[in-house]
């Protein structure tokens, strides 16, 4: 994960070449396991809310590291700074390659990370920061015995500087030398900076202890606490809803549950006839789950089918709206992932043997649908979400990276770059949808082949625009396979883009 640092840096020094301007370098120190490079003045970028075309600016050969695959690495963007995180840490770029650091998840070879979270932007003392967690195994020294833990951590995107770290220790739960293995999902509260994940147990008799539990940490109170059997959906000023209950063919155990968040007990249960119930995501005011029950055949039938739904929870109080979907098969149910716009719309989208078949749209106040179609529709294809932000939904459709109107799934027409803007190509190539080239060859570059992979530098980029897997009003980003001209060791490409429109 040092990659970005080195061609971050080249890039600076093309920034600083061609600028024209009198700005100097300065240096910052990243504390509390990070390392940043030098930090001249950025460049002005331009920004808009929401963003609807995008412009690429590198596309960075990040390399192999043990411990990470193309399984755990994130794609990330907080303000101006685009961010790589797998388990092994988290690197973060300017969107203009002016700064760069490198934040790592473990202080000491002794401690290892098994899982680690997305990237998070929140908001801690009015001011824009990244939420990043990671669950850990620490080894003991002298006579104790190794313990298992969650690591959360707070980071400012400029200076990479680790503003608040909160480390779980989970041996009260589970005892010495037992720990956590994956995160199951994770929810935030932007406003207050809190964070909650739900771990699985990392073995079979951690999950007689404890099932999928959730750990909860509040930076301002730097306080954190363990909810056992209990995997949250979403998170709003201290309390959490979430599911209860062992899922499997012909359970009647399951619930939704509220639980309160600073103290790790839950509240509220309400039983749901489902045999699987699971976090789908959530928006500003409710937690969204996603649930499916096997139908027997009625008498004189061969067949049962499975049917699924998506329960919108209010956080708050713990009343719930069901939605159930009208698609029904006999062999596989649909699973559903939400994610919210960050101001009152959710959107779901549904998958069955890894193809979109629904897409609904929420009105997060009222937790009621409000526009949606599924894959049987005559006019319609659905698209697979990527992200949502600020009433925009950024979805690929087939080939072609595509834009909907968040409250009302209408599709967006894309504005149209203007020269000088990097979105139109000098060739004269038709940008896609979101403002990028459409030809399926690369981008030429400017910059020399020593800075491959650096800012500035689009040559390892291939094929059609990607939806973006993370929004700012400044930029997107997204993960692309490595191509013929990555070199070897490169385990996957971070594609980062500015906002042009």
């Amino acid at each position: 994960m040092l990659r970005p640092l080195i061609t971050a840096t080249a890039a600076v020094v093309l920034l600083a070449g061609c600028s024209g301007g009198d700005d100097k370098a300065s240096d910052s120190t990243a504390g509390d396991g990070g390392q940043s490079a030098s930090s001249p003045a950025t460049p002005e970028v331009p920004s808009f809310d929401p963003p609807k075309a995008f412009s690429p600016v590198a596309g960075l050969a990040e390399p192999q590291v043990p411990g990470d695959n193309d399984y755990t690495v994130q794609a990330g963007i907080v303000g101006q700074t685009s961010l790589y995180a797998g388990a092994n840490g988290i690197t973060g770029v300017n969107v203009t390659g002016a700064h760069s650091w490198q934040v790592l998840s473990k202080e000491d070879t002794t401690t290892t990370t098994s899982d680690s979270s997305s990237p998070m932007a929140l908001q801690l003392d009015g001011k824009e920061v990244i939420g990043v967690v990671y669950v850990q195994r620490v080894q003991g020294s002298g006579t104790e015995k190794a313990h298992g833990q969650v690591l959360f951590q707070w980071i400012d995107p400029t200076e990479g500087k680790v503003i608040t770290s909160i480390p779980v220790d989970l041996t009260p739960l589970l005892g010495p030398d037992n720990g956590g293995k994956d995160i199951v999902s994770q929810t935030y509260d932007a406003a207050t900076g809190q964070i909650a994940v739900a771990v699985s147990a990392g073995s079979a008799e951690n999950a007689k202890k404890a099932g999928t539990f959730t750990v909860f940490a509040d930076p301002k109170a730097k306080k954190s606490t363990v909810t056992p059997f209990f995997a949250v959906a979403g998170l709003l000023d201290g309390k959490m809803a979430g599911a209860v209950g062992d899922g499997q063919e012909g359970a009647t155990d399951l619930t939704i549950a509220t639980a309160d968040a600073t103290t790790g007990k839950v509240t509220k249960k309400t039983p749901v006839k489902a045999n699987y119930l699971r976090p789908a995501g959530f928006g500003a005011k409710r937690a969204y789950l996603s649930g499916s029950v096997y139908v027997p055949a009625p008498p004189g039938k061969l067949d049962g089918y499975y049917s699924s739904s998506v329960y919108s929870v209010d956080i708050a109080g713990g009343a719930f709206t069901t939605l159930t979907s009208t698609l029904k098969d006999d062999m596989n149910s649909v699973s559903y992932e939400c994610r919210g716009d960050q101001k009152n719309s959710v959107v779901c989208s549904g998958s069955r043997q890894l193809e979109s078949v629904e897409i609904i749209g929420f009105d997060d106040s009222t937790g009621k649908k409000v526009w949606g179609y599924t894959n049987e529709s005559a006019s319609r294809v659905v698209p697979s979400v990527t992200a949502v932000f600020h009433g925009v939904v950024y979805a690929q459709a087939e080939k072609d990276a595509v834009l909907m109107d968040a409250a009302t799934g209408q599709d967006i027409a894309s504005p149209t770059p203007t020269p000088g803007d990097g979105g139109t190509p000098s060739d004269g190539a038709t940008p896609s949808a979101n403002g990028t080239p459409s030809e399926s060859t690369p981008t030429e570059s400017s910059s020399s082949s020593d800075n491959i992979g650096g800012f500035g530098d689009t040559t390892l980029l291939y094929g059609e625009p990607k939806s973006p897997s993370m929004v700012s009003t400044y930029g997107s980003v997204y993960l692309l396979e490595p191509g013929d001209k990555a070199p070897m060791s490169t385990e996957t490409v971070l594609v980062v883009q500015k906002a042009i429109g």
